[in-house]
């Protein structure tokens, strides 16, 4: 009997599991990011002035940063260090 081929690591493989974690700030603002580029080549914006825009904090509408750091957990956490 033939012996089954082992799998190349690389496409083939089991893809690493992410910790489910709540999101951070940084992912709600790169989440945000992505998603006001994609607004912008939907309207029909190029490339180039879509990057620009999203660059442009005036071009962010203003409910666009949603969420604020908790300041006490951060100052807990630097406690504990």
């Amino acid at each position: 009997m033939a012996t089954p081929r082992k799998k190349p690591a690389g496409k083939n493989s089991a893809a690493k599991k992410v910790k489910d974690e709540e999101l951070t700030p940084l992912d709600v603002h790169a989440i945000q990011l992505n998603e006001l580029y994609k607004s912008f080549r939907k309207a029909g914006f190029p490339i180039d002035i879509s990057l620009f825009l999203i660059t442009d904090k005036g071009a962010h509408p203003d409910w666009f940063y949603t969420m604020v750091p908790d300041l006490e957990l951060l100052e807990d956490e630097e406690d504990e260090d």
